[in-house]
């Protein structure tokens, strides 16, 4: 199980144990540079060697002994923190450790007992640390060693530790294993040139490449135009300033500045973009002074309240794209130990040159990238096995690298947690001193423990989410340079613990996958899923750690932490909850991939040809982002998990809303709407849908739609899912990106024949002999007729009458089937305690048309109706018609009587919701269901509101796709209507939709529900997720759950809004299914599904057939808001 949550939104974490990096001392940041940042104070390794440990002596029980020194595998000093040696036969004590190559590692043996600590008498050991392997042997109180058989007799350089003495910290920079564990080094991503050694000034200021800003704006073209201006890195830097720092309102930069300035920084950093000499003698501190002022700027973004999430993610991105402004890179003349290399006497001729002019002068003049790429090949070169370079100059070039690798914000996260040290408190340092431990054991271990690769994730976290709460308080405008440098170090070690996460969570899919996959893990006890979830939560965690959606991964973590608790996976119900909260995760890590392509494509492509990029390079961007991304590793484990939980739970990714089979050529499209699919096709279709939003109509496309498979879930009981089941469209859906790459996308452009039903969905090119098309349900299709809205009267004067006055003529089909409902409430109320409906008045047909008339509109509305009727989709016609006639219409100022008269019935202070009942709804071929708005939350108290709300109503008679959905139909615009309903506003618990037939197989003895927290425009416009589905035997009442709820909120009613659009009025709540009775109690599923299945039969004998019912939850007690003929 995991310890506390360390979970943040990304802008505020309460973690204790930390000083704010924007409050820090300039002492104790001076102190933080002179021991891990100044000159000389860094090393670096290429790699560890696995060092074994051995002394024999004799302890009395309940003693033993542990390594203690001066690197974070054998504590840091720390005898709490250090590693236990293990007793052996003989009285031998063993330890093993990963150690960096080449290293030089001070140690002491300690006996440790329940109370005290025994520490050797002698001085410090010195071990050298060799390749490879090391066999250390040592006897307690001796200084001298035996590495791999030999004698190591080192002079101690160091001050003794004090016998006895409890403070036997001594602090010394090290490196861990080379200067990056996950490929963030130029040299690793360096996309440039080869670097050209040269034994005199060769460097060039001729450029190569073409610039081309014809058709740029704004970011675009500012970067390009400077770009071309300006060869060297320095130049570049300062274009990037201008734009987000100088160009920027209160140096505040816009996302789109912002991921111009992201993409051209990143090409720059890699070499795609090369620099070169820009004429003149500019030092490396010239950048580090333009790079504090464009951090400034990034971090304001970051801790922007009212900036977008995009523009906060873009400007976190960027951090590690510019060069470091520590003190020692603003000084005068940094970087000033290449200088004393380049005139060493202990090195060839050659060498000495090459250093020289390719590295130093070219350094100090116009620094970039492709100095470090060049340093590297030299210690690359120099360090190879076989060379004989002096000692003293290898080492000293290792130092060298080191600080230019600091410089370039690339040196290895062990010695970026080191340069922070001294800014921690103690619980920050242990958390610290305990990840590396745990690090340590990872390094070099080609196939780690799950459990080891398990602790170093955990204690990674624990680091990150301190470096986050250190960020949190944001940055002051006044801030000084030494804490913006040291807010820098936080920042890039914040991001590097996040890299380095990736490369975790990697390594542990990798160890799943050997252990027998998702298959493996279904079969298994509770006990095997508990370290597959942890990673999970943990995943989770960092996606709040980078400030994506911070309330939504806090409640997927209690969520996750709740089921992993109650275990019980091999219950098909406790495996389907699992699954529902996995299909969460994955929704929130495809969000963030959505955001990145939201971002960034299009950008490329325009930036990218402005450059002369090439196209591959342009084809690639996003999905290395993508990729390179922990979301993606996060993704791909929850991926795995799923795969598992659908075994466990017997199912499979697909979930069929319209059974059926039918053939058709399978065509991809982005989403259901006029124009997706061209006219000229010729056949019958099936659809590969992307993206809907429930609310679409089948008959949108205009070709002879049979099929829909849609790329994410989808309450069935949806406006979408009504409508494909009442035109007999076979609909099924699914979330599974593997699943749908290897089963549908290889048959697109093909004819295929589509199966669905309970028992699974198939998918395969369609037999010669296939007719072109089946119905669903599997009988032969007949042909969906169409009918005309019926004879409707309408009134003069623009009124308010009763409900219970309300006719399908008077008020349309909807109001007056409310009027029943309410009829029959009062009716069996004095019988039994069933179900309730909500009070409440319409404005007939023929209200909007004389208000119309009193406005002096009448001709302008007449000319525009006229025109809609007609208008060609291509050239904007339609689109143009429809906003005039919708602004016309909206523009309205209904008479003030008519609130005072709805407030006479329902309460002059009553919360309304204000709803469409139209003529052309619930039409054999077209259901018109949530093709019109209804505006929730209407406060008659509030002046005007009701007014506006009302006037909103009648003109979503006339958008885009409800004018659309008419022409599909065949119904005539003049001959739509529209009245209004407007009843008292309940604030439900849950809202609910069920068929009194099972819709999937028509069971007539089954009740069919699915049901969602707050109200109900969660179920009917297809919010992605999925609700409770509840199938209630109506003989015997059992209830059987199908799945469990995973929307990530609830709408809610607020109880007092002046007036709202598209019918979404309310705020958003997060939800948290490890609150929701109904996620944690099957008594709870059964009193629900019962009292549901009542109503149901009472309905369908009221009414006298099968029937589609929408209502709501309040306490214990149902309310029915709707009911109409069910589509079978």
């Amino acid at each position: 199980m995991l310890g506390p949550s360390c979970m943040t939104s990304g802008r505020s974490l309460p973690v204790q144990g930390f000083r704010q990096p924007g409050h820090c001392s300039l002492a104790a940041l001076q102190k933080s540079r002179r021991l891990f940042g100044g000159r000389g104070g860094l090393q670096c390794w290429a790699g560890t060697a696995s060092v074994h440990f051995s002394t024999q002596r004799e302890v009395s029980f309940g003693e033993s002994h542990k390594v203690v020194g001066g690197h974070p595998c054998l504590g840091d000093w720390d005898v709490s923190n250090a590693p236990q040696m293990q007793w052996n036969d003989g009285n031998v004590w063993t330890l093993d450790v990963q150690l960096p190559e080449g290293s030089d590692i001070e140690f002491k043996c300690v006996k440790v007992a329940e109370s005290n600590a025994e520490w050797e008498g002698c001085q410090n050991h010195m071990l050298k640390v060799p390749s490879g392997e090391a066999m250390v042997g040592f006897e307690w109180g001796k200084q001298d060693l035996s590495v791999n058989g030999k004698g190591n007799h080192q002079q101690q350089q160091h001050t003794p530790h004090n016998n006895g003495s409890s403070s036997h910290r001594q602090p010394k920079a090290h490196s861990s294993n080379g200067a990056s564990e996950n490929g963030r080094l130029p040299t690793e991503q360096w996309q440039g040139q080869e670097v050209a050694f040269m034994r005199s000034n060769e460097h060039s200021k001729d450029r190569r490449g073409s610039w081309h800003p014809e058709g740029l704006e704004g970011a675009a073209l500012h970067l390009v135009q400077g770009d071309e201006n300006n060869g060297s890195w320095l130049g570049k830097i300062q274009v990037v300033k201008e734009l987000l720092v100088d160009n920027a309102e209160k140096a505040r930069p816009e996302l789109d500045a912002l991921a111009y300035a992201y993409i051209y920084l990143q090409w720059i950093s890699t070499g795609a973009i090369p620099c070169v000499e820009g004429g003149g003698h500019f030092r490396p501190n010239r950048h580090a002074e333009l790079a504090k002022i464009i951090f400034r700027s990034l971090e304001w973004v970051i801790g922007d309240e009212n900036a977008s999430k995009e523009a906060a993610l873009v400007a976190r991105r960027m951090h590690t794209k510019l060069p470091s402004f520590t003190e020692a890179f603003t000084a005068s003349v940094p970087l000033t130990r290449i200088r004393d290399i380049a005139h060493r006497n202990d090195i060839p001729g050659d060498l000495k040159q090459e250093i020289k002019h390719t590295i130093q002068n070219k350094l100090h003049r116009n620094a970039g990238p492709e100095d470090l790429v060049a340093t590297e090949a030299v210690l690359k070169r120099i360090t190879a096995p076989g060379t004989d370079y002096s000692h003293a100059f290898v080492e000293e070039f290792k130092v060298f690298t080191a600080e230019l690798r600091d410089f370039f914000n690339a040196g290895s996260f062990a010695d970026m947690l080191g340069a922070l040290r001294d800014s921690l408190d103690e619980s920050a340092t242990q958390a610290v001193d305990k990840f590396l431990q745990a690090k340590g054991k990872l390094d070099g271990n080609a196939a780690p423990a799950l459990n080891d690769v398990m602790e170093a994730l955990h204690s990674l976290t624990t680091v990150r989410a301190n470096l986050a709460a250190g960020l949190s308080s944001g940055l002051r405008n006044d801030a000084p340079d030494a804490s913006m440098a040291m807010r820098q170090r936080w920042r890039l070690a914040e991001i590097r613990a996040e890299d380095y996460a990736f490369v975790l969570f990697s390594s542990f899919l990798n160890q799943l996958n050997d252990k027998g996959g998702a298959e493996g893990l279904a079969g298994q006890a509770d006990n095997a899923w508990d370290l597959p979830l942890g990673a999970v939560v943990l995943g989770v965690r960092h996606m709040g750690l980078s400030g994506w959606q911070g309330p939504e991964c806090m409640a997927l973590e209690n969520e996750l932490t709740a089921w992993q608790q109650q275990g019980d996976f091999k219950s098909t119900e406790t495996a389907l909850r699992l699954k529902a909260t996995l299909e969460r995760v994955q929704r929130l890590a495809h969000a963030y991939t959505e955001q990145l392509l939201a971002v960034f494509p299009d950008r490329v492509q325009a930036l990218g040809k402005g450059l002369a990029m090439s196209e591959e390079r342009l084809k690639v961007f996003t999905e290395a982002e993508v990729r390179a991304s922990l979301v993606f590793q996060v993704s791909k484990l929850c991926s795995f998990m799923l795969k598992a939980a659908r075994i466990a739970t017997g199912g499979a990714a697909w979930d069929a809303l319209v059974a059926g089979t039918v053939t058709g050529k399978l065509i991809e499209v982005q989403r259901i709407e006029p124009g997706a699919v061209k006219s000229e096709v010729g056949e019958d279709v099936v659809l590969l849908v992307h993206e809907a939003s429930g609310d679409e109509e089948v008959s949108a496309t205009g070709v002879p739609l049979k099929g829909v498979i849609l790329a994410h879930s989808l309450p069935h009981l949806s406006h979408l899912g009504v409508r494909a089941r009442q035109e007999k469209v076979v609909f099924v859906t699914c979330e599974d990106e593997d699943t749908m790459a290897a089963t549908v996308k290889p048959l697109i452009g093909q004819r295929i024949q589509l199966k669905a039903s309970l028992e699974g969905v198939s998918f395969a090119p369609a037999p010669d002999s296939a007719p072109s098309s089946s119905s669903s349900q599997g009988s032969p299709q007949e042909a969906v007729q169409i009918a005309q809205p019926g004879k409707i009267d309408k009134v003069s004067k623009a009124s308010v009458v009763p409900l219970s006055k309300a006719t399908s003529a008077s008020c349309g089909a909807k109001a007056a089937a409310c009027a029943d409902l309410a009829k029959l409430a009062d009716k069996i109320s004095k019988e039994q305690s069933s179900f309730g409906t909500a009070a409440g008045v319409c404005l007939p047909f023929g209200c909007m048309e004389a208000v119309i008339q009193e406005a002096g509109k009448g001709k302008e509305f007449e000319g525009l109706l006229a025109e809609i009727e007609g208008a060609s989709l291509e050239g904007g016609a339609l689109d143009k018609a429809c906003n005039e006639l919708q602004a016309l219409v909206s523009g309205l100022k209904p008479p003030k009587q008519l609130s005072k008269d709805v407030g006479k019935a329902l309460g002059n202070d009553a919360t309304v919701i204000v709803r469409s009942t139209a003529n052309v709804e619930d039409l054999a071929g077209m259901s018109g269901a949530g093709l019109y708005d209804s505006i929730p939350n209407i406060a008659l108290g509030t002046s005007g509101a009701f007014e506006k709300a009302l006037a909103s109503v009648w003109a979503s008679l006339y958008t885009r796709r409800a004018v659309l959905s008419r022409r599909a139909a065949g119904v005539k615009q003049a001959d739509a209507a529209m009245a209004v309903l407007v009843q008292q506003q309940i604030s439900p618990d849950l809202s609910f939709v069920l068929h009194t037939v099972s819709p999937l197989d028509g069971d007539k003895d089954i009740m069919y529900a699915e049901l969602a927290v707050g109200l109900g425009e969660t179920l009917a416009s297809g919010t992605r997720g999925s609700p409770w589905r509840l199938a209630v035997n109506k003989s015997t009442g059992k209830v059987q759950v199908l799945a469990f709820a995973n929307f990530g909120t609830a709408l809610r009613s607020t109880g007092a809004e002046s007036s709202k659009s598209k019918g979404k009025g309310g705020s958003n709540a997060v939800l948290d299914y490890s609150k929701q009775e109904l996620s944690l109690s099957s008594e709870a599923r059964d009193q629900v599904g019962q009292q549901l299945c009542k109503v149901a039969v009472m309905l369908e004998e009221e009414f006298g057939a099968p029937q589609d019912v929408e209502g709501v939850v309040v306490g214990s007690n149902i309310f029915v808001v709707q009911t109409r003929p069910q589509p079978l």
